[in-house]
């Protein structure tokens, strides 16, 4: 049986804005899974704990919609087609710094991580599957604490071996 799931087109006048610092609006945070059901699941999640969540299927939506947008959060997907998300949250570091990043994949390796450790950038990361108590655990105390460097990182990155072991 083929399931499905309903979205809905908001034009981007009604996109929520960032939240300013001390101001009372919710957080945004951008959902990035090529994985349309994903990203939805997760953003409706997230929703459902008071953050204004938008799923997106690709890093290149991501980066435009960020422009308008101003997320206090980034949430994506290592695996992804064309743009990877070690890749856009290089590109979140650089261009929204304030902007905080989880990483979440089910096979990242050492190898994927690559660009960010050359850039000298440990970004945090959740293995899949994972529970949604972890993620909004963490973006929760991420936001609250003001940096993702305060926050103790979920998970590291597996590398070949200790991903044979599990």
């Amino acid at each position: 049986m083929k399931k499905s799931f309903r979205s809905e087109v908001i034009p981007l006048s009604e996109v929520p804005r960032g939240i300013e610092r001390g101001g009372s609006e919710r957080p945004v945070v951008l959902v990035v899974d090529d994985e349309p059901l994903v990203a939805e699941t997760l953003a409706l999640i997230l929703k459902g704990v008071g953050f204004t969540a938008i799923p997106l299927n690709s890093g290149y939506e991501a980066l435009d919609l960020a422009y308008t947008v101003r997320p206090a959060f980034l949430l994506t997907d290592v695996h992804m087609p064309g743009l990877t998300g070690v890749e856009l949250a290089l590109m979140f570091r650089k261009g929204f710094p304030d902007c905080k990043v989880l990483l979440f994949s089910g096979k990242a390796t050492a190898k994927d991580m690559e660009p960010a450790i050359a850039a000298g950038i440990e970004f945090p990361m959740l293995l899949k599957p994972v529970h949604p108590t972890q993620i909004i655990d963490y973006i929760s105390k991420s936001l609250a604490e003001g940096s993702n460097e305060s926050v103790p990182f979920p998970h590291r990155f597996a590398t070949p071996a200790s991903s044979k072991s599990a």
